[in-house]
């Protein structure tokens, strides 16, 4: 899958990593290799903001700290199809992937209501590269054996890195920018505070959020899905980044520290 954006003074190209491979020329985003590019229009509008803080926290590798009123499901942890995986191997320091498909299937439950019984999820391992200094699980969950939804770990830590859905593309037309939602993008703004704050995005109370552009994402065939992109600041420094369809309003990925993942950003 492709993300496009259009960028205020012209078009650059970046790499926003939801799953990011580096070697053996592959880079992947939202679990699907590919080449792609952002350039993204942005127009930022920031709402301050003071929360109390929030004391839910989304799965991380602590055993005791499962959603409220969530049952594991009877899932299977398979090998990610992406034959580059092979070849990395875990060391003894990084946790199972069972384990950390376990902390993705409670985060798919807590944030997209996801139950994975009888389900697949397709778990690909990723060294430390130059580039990059931690390791991760990457993540394809299967539903009905279509690839639905992508989550990435820490394979050390547990920390949970990004996690979204693929969204169910029928446009043929590149949708353009939205200029009455540029100039006024207040509803996800504010949809992105109740949400950053109930899932607890950057791990902090949330000092401001602000619009960061729109975009769309493609699957390579000519059908494109429009999307708002907005950016959560935490008074601990951490930056997320909420994706939203500009279709339905509803939440598409999570990239939970947004500083980490740009470190593939050159």
């Amino acid at each position: 899958m492709k993300v496009n954006r259009l960028e205020g003074k012209g078009l650059k190209k970046t790499v926003l990593t939801a799953v990011v491979a580096i070697g053996a020329s592959a880079i992947l985003f939202q679990g699907v290799t590919l080449g792609m590019t952002e350039a993204e229009f942005k127009k930022t509008n920031t709402i301050p903001t003071s929360y109390a803080n929030v004391t839910a926290s989304l799965p991380q590798a602590a055993p005791n700290s499962l959603p409220e009123g969530y049952t594991k499901a009877n899932y299977t942890v398979g090998a990610h199809n992406n034959e580059w995986y092979h070849t990395q191997i875990p060391t003894s320091k990084d946790m199972t992937k069972e384990d950390a498909s376990e902390i993705g299937a409670q985060a798919l439950w807590e944030i997209f209501d996801l139950n994975l019984e009888g389900q697949v999820i397709e778990m690909g391992y990723q060294q430390p590269s130059e580039g990059y200094s931690r390791s991760i699980w990457t993540a394809e969950v299967m539903i009905n054996d279509e690839r639905s939804y992508f989550f990435t770990v820490d394979s050390v830590t547990g920390e949970l890195i990004s996690i979204g859905r693929f969204q169910t593309l029928d446009r043929k037309a590149i949708p353009a920018v939205d200029a009455a939602l540029e100039k006024n993008p207040q509803e996800y703004v504010a949809l992105a505070k109740k949400l950053a704050e109930k899932y607890n995005v950057v791990h902090s109370t949330v000092k401001s959020v602000a619009y960061d552009g729109q975009g769309y994402a493609t699957n390579g065939q000519g059908s494109y899905a429009p999307q708002i992109d907005v950016e959560i600041t935490g008074e601990n420094g951490e930056v997320a980044l909420m994706i939203f369809s500009r279709d339905d309003g509803a939440l598409v990925q999570i990239n939970f520290n947004r500083e980490f993942n740009e470190k593939f950003i050159k």
